[in-house]
C-alpha cells in the first residue's frame, strides 16, 4: 500500500512538475486558476493541461471539484507576489542580456541568486500544492492516476524510441 501511494504522490507531483515546465506562465488549467501551473504553478488554474487532464483522469465528483478549485484559488492568490518577482528578475535578465556594452556571468550573477530563490519557492508551493490536492483523492482515484501516469510515461518512451536518441536536439542545419 505505502508503495502505491508513494508512485500516486510521485505521479501527481511529475503531473505538476511536467505543467510547471510546459508553459511559461505560473498557473494549472482547466479549472479557473494556474496559468502551478501555466509555467511553475503560480496560479494553477490556468495552463497546466498535462496535470489537469491526468488530474480528469480521477473522475473527480463535483464535491472534489469544489475542493480542487478552493485550493488552487488559495494557491494563486499566495503566490502572486512570487510570481511577479519572478518575472520581474527574468526581466532584468532580458534587459541586461540586450543591452549594449560588456556582459559577464559576473554581472548577472546577484539576478540569477534571485531568481533561484524566487524558483525554490514556486517549487515548494507546487509540492504543498499537489499534496494538497492529492489529499481530495480517494485511494481508487489515486491508483487510476498512477496508471494513467505509467501509461503516459510508455506513451513518452515510445516517441523517444520513433524519433531515436537525437529526437529531444535540435535538429542540425544539414542545408549545404
Amino acid at each position: 500500500m505505502e508503495k502505491r501511494t508513494g508512485l500516486a504522490l510521485g505521479s501527481l507531483v511529475a503531473g505538476v512538475l511536467i505543467a510547471a515546465s510546459a508553459f511559461g506562465q505560473p498557473s494549472m488549467g482547466g479549472m479557473p486558476g494556474h496559468g502551478a501551473m501555466g509555467h511553475h504553478m503560480g496560479g494553477m488554474a490556468g495552463g497546466d493541461d498535462h496535470f489537469m487532464m491526468l488530474l480528469r483522469s480521477a473522475n473527480l465528483s463535483s464535491a472534489q471539484h469544489a475542493q480542487v478549485r478552493q485550493i488552487l484559488k488559495g494557491e494563486r492568490a499566495q503566490m502572486k507576489s512570487v510570481y511577479a518577482g519572478f518575472h520581474a528578475v527574468h526581466e532584468q535578465i532580458a534587459e541586461k542580456l540586450f543591452a549594449p556594452g560588456g556582459l559577464t556571468p559576473a554581472d548577472l550573477a546577484p539576478l540569477e541568486q534571485k531568481a533561484v530563490h524566487y524558483q525554490q519557492q514556486i517549487d515548494q508551493n507546487m509540492i504543498e500544492t499537489a499534496i494538497a490536492i492529492r489529499n481530495v483523492l480517494t485511494p481508487a482515484q489515486l491508483s487510476r492516476l498512477s496508471q494513467v501516469h505509467q501509461q503516459l510515461q510508455s506513451l513518452h518512451q515510445q516517441i523517444r524510441n520513433l524519433m531515436g536518441s537525437d529526437a529531444d536536439e535540435a535538429p542540425a542545419d544539414q542545408s549545404n
